[in-house]
Formats: structure tokens, sequence, C-alpha cells
């Protein structure tokens, strides 16, 4: 007997801390399309239209409005109800001239945060690898999944992008517009563990262990020190969050 594929449904008792639901009042939710986003680390568009936006009363009405073609995500229309949208991902709905960033929230998880127009063209990617195409170009491989090849200008100052630095681009282009490296004194966002969504700067980074257990340290703003991992920090600016972020207000 031949296997079926991979499961269609799934049930509301286990579905990921970032769902804005109630797990006892149905018994199944939306199950995420396999995408950018792992499936415990996103938000399916579904429960964003129904649940967080209120947009929707019910999974019909959702496909109204996602049919219309009024949803885009990073700037390219998205049909599937199930699309998974997660972190620094741009959520618009250009009809009402709406658009959302999706961060952390400390204590909560992952939400969209209102952002205006101008910031809904540009997007913060985390570089996970490189890795180097045949004839000698060099690729980013990006957190979100998208991998950017350098221009025959940008390839000769590849060995300037590093691993866990970030990237502000263009979208849905791909230009990149800024780099941002994870080191002392830059601004950093963490994106998991007990102190996810906290921001600050970075004060000190460990360097003793490897890239997956050293550690970082930075001062949020009302002066509190937070202990990391060195890999759950996402550089969001150069001493300060870059104004395009659209970070919220945060009780540090």
């Amino acid at each position: 007997m031949t296997k079926s594929g991979g499961k269609k449904h799934l049930k509301r008792l286990v579905v990921s801390e970032h769902y804005p639901i109630h797990k006892k009042e149905y018994t199944f939710s939306v199950r995420p399309s396999p995408g950018p986003h792992a499936a415990d680390d996103c938000i399916p568009t579904a429960i964003i239209l129904r649940d967080l936006l209120k947009y929707a009363r019910n999974i019909s009405e959702v496909k109204k409005i996602i049919y219309e073609r009024n949803v885009l995500v990073d700037g390219r229309v998205k049909l599937d109800r199930k699309y998974p949208v997660g972190f620094m991902d741009v959520f618009s709905l250009p009809k009402i001239n709406e658009h959302y960033r999706m961060l952390y929230i400390p204590k909560i998880g992952l939400r969209l945060v209102p952002i205006d127009e101008e910031k809904a063209k540009v997007k913060f990617c985390q570089i996970v690898n490189k890795t180097t195409l045949k004839g000698g170009k060099t690729q980013l491989n990006l957190h979100d999944g998208r991998n950017i090849i350098l221009s025959e200008d940008d390839y000769k100052i590849a060995a300037e992008y590093s691993t866990h630095a970030t990237v502000k681009i263009s979208i849905p282009e791909q230009k990149i517009i800024d780099k941002f490296d994870l080191e002392v004194g830059n601004y950093g966002l963490i994106i998991s563990g007990r102190g996810m969504g906290q921001h600050g700067v970075i004060e000190n980074i460990s360097t003793h262990g490897t890239s997956k257990t050293k550690t970082a340290t930075i001062r949020t703003t009302s002066g509190t020190t937070i202990e990391t991992l060195y890999r759950y920090i996402f550089v969001i600016g150069k001493e300060t969050p870059d104004q395009d972020v659209g970070l919220p207000e945060v009780d540090n």
C-alpha cells in the first residue's frame, strides 16, 4: 500500500502557540501549507484574516477575500488561504491601504504590527548561509527561504556578507539596500527563547563555544540586560533600530 501524502488536517489542541485561537472551542484548525516558514513558526493567511484582523467570520469569507486578489505577502499576490506568514513578512491589503509586518511580541509570539506604505516596500532578512555557484558567483540564502545572487559589483565584496548578518532588501525586487552585522554595538531583536520579542543594543558576544552554543547579551531601552543564545539574535539596525522595521512599543 502506498502512502497518501502528508496530513491535510490539524487539531486545535496541537497548533502552534502563535495561533490567536481558543484550542478547545472547535476540533480542527487551518494547517499551514509547506512554504518559507516552519509550521510551528508561522500563522496561516486564513487565521490572520479571520482571527487576527477580524475581516472574515468564516473560511468561506476568507476564500472570497483571497480569490479577489486582495492579499499580498512581500509584495506578491497570494491565493492560498493556508499560505504561511512568518517573521518579518509584510502582509498587505492594498485596496484598503493597510500594511503590516509580522514581528515577535514578548509573552505573546508572532503578531502583525501596522506599518505605512513606504515601510511595506522593504523587508529584513537574516543570512542563514552562503553558496558559491558555477562561475564563482555568491548566493545569499536567507531565513525566509529566498535566495539572492550577488551582482558583479557585489561579488567583489561578497566576503563582507557574513552568516547571521541581516540584509535590508526591497520587495518584491529583492535588491539589497543595506546590511547589518551581528556584532557588538548594533541593535538586535531576540527571536526565540525566554526573551523572545525583547530588543536592545548588543553589549557582548562570547568568544567561546560554537555558533549554536555561544551566547550574547543585549541591553534593552529600560536598561535591563538579557543573555541569550547568539543564534537567537536578529540584527535590525546599527546602534538603533532601522526606522523601516516599525517596532512597537515594548514594556521591557
